[in-house]
């Protein structure tokens, strides 16, 4: 669990303005260029919400889950 909280909205409001752009404002290259920057905006702030939580999903996998 994390140890201090952190708004996680603005990261992803900031990304769907640039998505917005790149759809209904700009053309071609350049809605293409802001598009795949959306995309990876979009892959940044997820790891940036989800760092620092402490995962205990027990599922097992590869390594055995969490139990050792």
């Amino acid at each position: 669990m994390r140890t201090h909280s952190r708004k996680t909205w603005p990261p992803f409001l900031a990304v769907a303005v640039i998505a917005l752009l790149g759809l209904f404002v700009f053309d071609g290259v350049a809605a293409g260029v802001l598009l795949f920057g959306a995309l990876l905006g979009v892959i940044g702030a997820s790891i940036y919400a989800l760092a620092g939580e402490d995962v205990k999903d027990g599922c097992g996998g590869i390594g055995g889950g969490t139990s050792f």
